[in-house]
């Protein structure tokens, strides 16, 4: 573990916006805040050398008052790097098409997808269709490639919802033949596949060429909602389709050895959001790494309606199962921290993220003491800004240690005012090291404990100790004829390890604390070499007879 300097200002280099990794997408422009959700990422070999070395990202643009959806257009982000975004402007907009939707604001989730040379983006508007755009560059910009007229008209399905044809995510592969095929998969409750024309703007065989696919095994507690994205692994010949299941929305996936199916679930990959009902997976392979795009409602006002993109690692076991992940603001380049008085840790009193559309925004009191259940609740970000310091849940995005009605809870700004800006922004005062915060809304009133360990605003100032997690590690050593794995790993994933034996067995073990500790044992069967993953990280240790 690591000590933090805990007072922010002045300190760029330790709270500026690059540790608040998540949401990635917040601006257009810089200072020009942006809502936006629906993400789906393109990897582009720009030089030619068969590698990706540039992400593109394209997200609705989310522009009404919270209320309902209001979806001009798309925008458009690049990367190199998966942390540092470039806006690159508007590629497409509701109002380039003229079939469906009358309505200009129903630029609804799409896919684009490089072929031949040309860029194909399939979108829906509203639950009036699917059709294509197509440019010449990956940024546009695209045009209506079918004349006004939709790829997927509503009257070629009938699903459980008059809204079923929405979502599209593309697929373009050859066969063990040599053969190539173009897959359009799309739905809401139902989900639909069919084969797209060379051309790629046609159906191959017409509306009589889709089928609905079966997804067997999904809980009785859980249902196929929308949102699906086709992914396959380098190395794997199954198909995985990831997809939002149940409402609110969590992100599950299935897998097939068959495009055409059937998919077997395969697991939960992230639980239902705080602050947003919907969510939206896109899987990328990127540089030597996976990655998952999704959306959260994390951003000051945001809701399921003004959305914001955030990105994380995905990980995934030796035999291709997925890690279940929490949505975190830590991201790929924030920091989680601990923040400790008296020895015991600030944590949230823990509260679900509900099902229910009633419950949001939601908001809990604070306590000192750990919850063993819960240790990703005493996990926090630390955020300069608004002349202070914000202190944010890690797993509870969009969710803030605040000052509220002269109290001390962990709150949504669900409204975006200066009232709200100044309630969750503490002024930091250091001593020793250990630091203090002072409410902005509150001047001369600090976060403390009262006797029984709830936190409250007091009026003497009580000091905190910030103690960083550790960079990711993984140890693996042999003695006394056992082998200890140890390390750390990011705090809001759960833990696989994976042990592959020379007999080729596998032992699959999770285990992790709240502050992304983990140790495990065992004591070697056979002699051989044991090769270890965890989280991507790998080791080898080769064992002598008899386990010696």
């Amino acid at each position: 573990m690591k000590k933090l300097l805990s007072a922010c200002l002045g300190t760029a280099l330790l709270c500026s916006a690059a540790l608040a990794s998540n949401p990635e997408i917040t601006e257009t422009e810089p200072g020009t805040r942006v809502y936006c959700g629906d993400p789906a990422a393109l990897v582009e070999d720009t030089d030619g050398d068969g590698e990706g070395d540039m992400v593109y990202l394209y997200v609705g643009h989310d522009t009404g008052d919270g209320g309902y959806y209001s979806m001009p257009d798309y925008l458009c982000y690049s990367t190199t790097d998966m942390v540092n975004w470039k806006y690159e402007g508007v590629p497409l907009r509701a109002g380039d098409f003229s079939w469906g939707s009358p309505k200009a604001d129903d630029a609804w989730a799409g896919q684009v997808i490089k072929y031949n040379g040309k860029y194909y983006f399939y979108n829906c508007k509203n639950g009036s269709g699917i059709s294509v755009a197509v440019a010449d560059s990956p940024t546009g910009p695209f045009t209506d490639a079918r004349n006004g007229v939709q790829l997927i008209d509503p009257n070629f399905t009938h699903g459980k919802v008059s809204w079923d044809d929405i979502d599209p995510t593309v697929w373009v592969e050859n066969d063990e033949n040599g053969v190539e095929h173009r897959y359009l998969m799309w739905g809401n409750s139902n989900l639909y596949l069919t084969e797209l024309s060379e051309d790629m703007i046609n159906l191959k065989d017409g509306s009589g060429g889709i089928r609905e696919l079966t997804i067997n095994g999904i809980p009785e507690n859980s249902q196929y909602t929308e949102a699906p994205w086709i992914y396959r692994r380098p190395g794997d010949s199954r198909y995985y389709v990831f997809f939002a299941s149940n409402w609110h929305e969590e992100l599950s996936y299935a897998v097939s050895d068959n495009i055409w199916g059937p998919y077997e679930y395969a697991g939960l990959v992230m639980g239902v959001g705080a602050s947003s009902d919907t969510n939206h997976p896109s899987i990328i392979d990127f540089k030597g790494q996976t990655y998952i795009i999704y959306h959260t409602g994390a951003q000051p006002k945001g809701n399921g309606h003004l959305r914001s993109v955030c990105v994380d690692r995905l990980y995934f076991d030796e035999n291709g199962g997925v890690a279940q992940l929490e949505e975190s603001s830590v991201g790929l380049d924030g920091q989680a921290v601990s923040l400790s008085l008296n020895g015991q840790k600030l944590t949230q009193v823990h509260m679900d993220n509900s099902f229910l559309p009633s419950a949001y925004p939601a908001g809990t009191t604070l306590k000192l003491g750990e919850n063993g259940l819960y240790p990703n609740d005493s996990l926090w970000e630390i955020t300069e800004g608004n002349g202070g310091v914000y202190i944010r849940s890690v797993n509870k995005m969009g969710y803030y240690v605040t000052e509220y009605r002269g109290m001390a809870k962990l709150h949504h700004d669900n409204d975006d005012s200066t009232a709200s800006l100044n309630g969750r922004t503490f002024i930091p005062h250091e001593d020793g090291g250990l630091t203090a915060y002072e409410s902005k809304s509150l001047p001369g009133k600090y976060l403390a404990a009262d006797g029984y360990g709830n936190i409250i605003l007091a009026d003497e100032p009580a000091y905190f100790e910030t103690t960083a997690l550790a960079e990711q590690s993984l140890n693996v050593s042999l003695e006394n004829g056992e082998i200890t794995i140890n390390g750390t790993n990011e705090p809001s994933a759960e833990l696989i390890i994976v042990i592959s034996v020379p007999d080729g067995t596998h032992i699959v073990y999770s285990k992790a604390d709240g502050e992304g500790k983990f140790a495990y044992g065992f004591v070697p069967e056979v002699s051989g070499t044991y090769k270890i993953t965890a989280s991507g990280r790998v080791a080898e240790i080769t064992v002598g007879g008899d386990g010696e």
